[in-house]
């Protein structure tokens, strides 16, 4: 199959699974999306591991990229630092990760939230798989190491993200 083909494929997967489980949430009234949802003490730990990984990543990016050991290694080959095109992508990884820990750091100040609130960082994982996958499958210079490390924080923040979105009841807490 053409590259682009697969890429557009896996691409289509974080669309798909975030339109189903809007789709499922509208099907379920127990899982309404303005309904207030309490914040496990298990979710919190969740929720400040990712906010403290992400909030670190825009610096990172942006200003010591090229001072972080290894990093060929554990990415594959960096675009040099004098193209307009590294630096188009390191503005916008930046900002990714600048707005989720944004909307991460404004849940872990409450005690509850409307279920919609985890939409945010909902889609950033939902990617986050997705890239995943490509990393470790599709990387033109071979796997990345750098995947299995993500997969280790990223995939037990995703199941605790998802458990507590699906079994945590209705709260009647409105404010942090």
């Amino acid at each position: 199959m053409d590259g682009k083909l697969v890429t557009m494929a896996l691409a289509a997967l974080p669309y798909v699974g975030f339109g189903a489980l809007i789709l499922y949430c509208r099907m379920n009234t127990a899982l309404d999306l303005n309904n207030q949802m309490e914040i496990t003490p298990l979710m919190r730990k969740a929720l400040h591991a990712h906010f403290w990984y992400f909030i670190a990543c825009p610096i990172m990016i942006e200003v010591f990229l090229d001072a972080v050991p290894g990093l060929n290694y554990i990415v594959g080959t960096m675009p040099p630092a004098t193209t307009n095109g590294r630096h188009f992508l390191q503005c916008l990884a930046a900002e990714n990760f600048f707005v989720t820990s944004v909307s991460l750091g404004f849940i872990l100040n409450q005690s509850s939230v409307p279920r919609w609130a985890l939409m945010t960082p909902f889609a950033q994982l939902a990617w986050n798989l997705k890239n995943h996958l490509s990393w470790f499958f599709m990387a033109p210079e071979g796997r990345m190491p750098f995947a299995c490390a993500d997969m280790v924080l990223i995939w037990p923040i995703t199941a605790v993200y998802v458990h507590t979105f699906f079994t945590t009841k209705k709260s009647s807490k409105k404010k942090g």
